[in-house]
């Protein structure tokens, strides 16, 4: 089962990611993110990081592709 987290460069979705690497092999996880290099110690740590920017649309259908699970999280700026 392939698990995406959306934000998971951020503090609760990072959070997320790491409780799941508690349970989940990394090779299960994915994140999407807009900003690759913000990721890259989850990518050395085996997740596999997705663009995904949810102002851009069009980067949605691949980074929710092939994904059985999803964790989405935001924050809105008020």
């Amino acid at each position: 089962m392939k698990i995406l987290v959306t934000g998971a460069t951020g503090q609760l979705g990072a959070k997320v990611v790491e409780t799941l690497l508690k349970t989940e092999p990394a090779s299960e996880l994915a994140v999407s993110v807009r900003n690759r290099e913000k990721a890259e110690g989850l990518r050395a740590r085996g997740v596999e990081v997705r663009h995904g920017d949810f102002d851009q649309p069009k980067t949605l259908d691949a980074a929710f592709s092939g994904i059985d699970q999803a964790f989405h999280y935001f924050y809105i700026r008020g």
